[in-house]
């Protein structure tokens, strides 16, 4: 099965340089951006037969700075991006694949005291990530149809007063699954395929399924 870590590496080294580009192109939350490059590069390395360069504790202090700042924003009313929670989760997924050890491969946990444990996590992550590309997947077909915005962020639900009175919500969406603002819309070529609501999209996809099938040979 080396052929399909190559695969994955690859597909993961492009989605890091996409995400990349759209960091240096957008003027939204660049946080975010950098967060999904981070996660696509160190899925690549994982997934990489010639090893991960990066040293074990860099990729620890990267994820749990990410999974801290997205937790941050995710208790703030009102603050922050919408989709922080998945950060957070994707932040955690990525620290559990490194401090197991199994970086993707088949039993790479054997030898751990709490193996049901462990598997039982992986295989939670697993269908947390088969959902999400699965439920932005049904997203892109629906605005294919042109019934429905293919972002695949949650909506954030509008903060509360004390006394009951609902309030607009504050923060727009989130930079890494946005769609085109009125000026960026007609920009022509290539950057605006890159910058576009459906290109953050289908890396939401190919980003969860490669995350599926990494938490699922964890098993």
């Amino acid at each position: 099965m080396q052929w399909v870590n190559v695969i994955l590496a690859v597909c993961c080294l492009g989605l890091g340089a996409l995400h990349l580009t759209r960091l240096a192109l957008m003027r939204g939350d660049r946080v975010g951006e950098a967060s999904h490059a981070a996660m696509g590069l160190g899925m690549a390395a994982m997934y990489s037969p010639l090893g991960d360069p990066v040293p074990g504790p860099v990729w620890i202090v990267v994820f749990a700075g990410t999974g801290l700042w997205f937790a941050a924003l995710a208790v703030r009313a009102g603050i922050g991006t919408r989709d922080a929670g998945y950060h957070v989760a994707c932040a955690v997924a990525m620290l559990f694949v490194l401090t197991a050890g199994g970086h993707g491969t088949p039993g790479g946990h054997g030898g751990h005291p709490d193996v049901a444990l462990l598997s039982v996590a992986a295989l939670l992550f697993a269908g947390f990530f088969a959902w999400h590309a699965l439920r932005c997947g049904d997203r892109l077909v629906a605005a294919a149809r042109g019934g429905a915005s293919c972002e695949c962020a949650p909506e954030a639900p509008p903060p509360v007063h004390a006394a009951g009175t609902v309030v607009r919500a504050t923060a727009g969406p989130t930079a890494a699954t946005r769609a085109l603002t009125a000026g960026e819309a007609v920009a022509p070529g290539r950057l605006a395929r890159v910058r576009s609501v459906r290109t953050a999209t289908g890396a939401h996809i190919a980003m969860a399924g490669a995350m599926t099938v990494m938490c699922l040979g964890m098993l």
